[in-house]
């Protein structure tokens, strides 16, 4: 008995979160990749992306780090390589700190605006320098 109500549950958690967590697309990024540590552990934004942090949820939640799609997101393998070619005039750390903090600016085709919008509330500098790292190193 208790196994069939886990999908409905999980697929609640879902529809809640994307209601939720999401802003509208013109979130402006609040601060730039000027006004982030220089020093950064990818290990630590490893750990961020699989775990979250407090009420700031895991990427994992939604994307995966090969090519394959997550729940919600577009799988982020070679998003290291890719980054700085995804919009012009910006550097691979420019999109990915854009894609994380203001994430309606960069929706990947196909795909809504789902992503958690608070993550520059959530997270420290640190954090999101530590995350960035990790996420350029997936080639």
């Amino acid at each position: 008995m208790k196994m069939r109500y886990r999908w409905p549950i999980l697929i609640l958690m879902v529809v809640v979160l994307g209601v939720t967590a999401c802003e509208d697309d013109s979130k402006e990024a609040a601060f730039t990749v000027a006004d982030l540590p220089a020093e950064r552990d990818a290990d630590t934004g490893k750990e961020l992306f699989e775990k979250g942090d407090g009420d700031a949820p895991a990427c994992k939640s939604c994307h995966n780090t090969g090519s394959e799609d997550g729940a919600t997101g577009p799988g982020l393998g070679g998003i290291g390589s890719e980054a700085g070619e995804r919009v012009d005039g910006e550097s691979a750390e420019e999109y990915l700190l854009n894609s994380i903090i203001a994430p309606g600016k960069h929706v990947v085709e196909g795909y809504r605006n789902n992503m958690f919008s608070k993550y520059d509330d959530k997270l420290s500098k640190q954090q999101i320098a530590d995350l960035i790292a990790y996420l350029l190193i997936l080639n």
